[in-house]
C-alpha cells in the first residue's frame, strides 16, 4: 500500500472523526459526520490551509461522501490509527 500524505488542514479534517463533539472518542470505519463538522474545524484553525483538504481526504479514498455526511473509511482508519501515512512536510 502506497504511504499517503496529508497536508496539515487535511490531516485536521480526518481527525474529527477521532474527536466527534469535543471528545476523543476514537472512530470506527463507517463513523458519519456531516459536511458542517469539516467547515466549523476549519473556522477553528486560522492560519492553516484547508484549501483542497477535502478533496484530497475524498481521492485519497480516506473518506467518502454521501447524503452530506462523511464517511470514514478502512483507508481513513488505517491513517488515523495504524499510521500508514504521514503529513506532507514530515517524514
Amino acid at each position: 500500500m502506497p504511504m499517503i500524505l496529508l497536508s496539515k488542514g487535511a490531516e485536521i479534517l480526518l481527525v474529527q472523526f477521532h474527536e466527534k463533539k469535543g471528545d476523543r472518542v476514537g472512530a470506527q470505519v463507517g463513523d458519519r459526520l456531516p459536511e458542517s463538522a469539516f467547515t466549523e474545524a476549519a473556522a477553528e484553525s486560522p492560519g492553516v490551509d484547508f484549501d483542497g483538504a477535502t478533496q484530497a481526504l475524498l481521492e485519497g479514498n480516506l473518506i467518502r461522501q454521501e447524503d452530506g455526511n462523511f464517511i470514514l473509511t478502512q483507508e481513513g482508519y488505517d491513517y488515523l490509527y495504524k499510521r500508514t501515512g504521514h503529513r506532507m512536510g514530515e517524514g
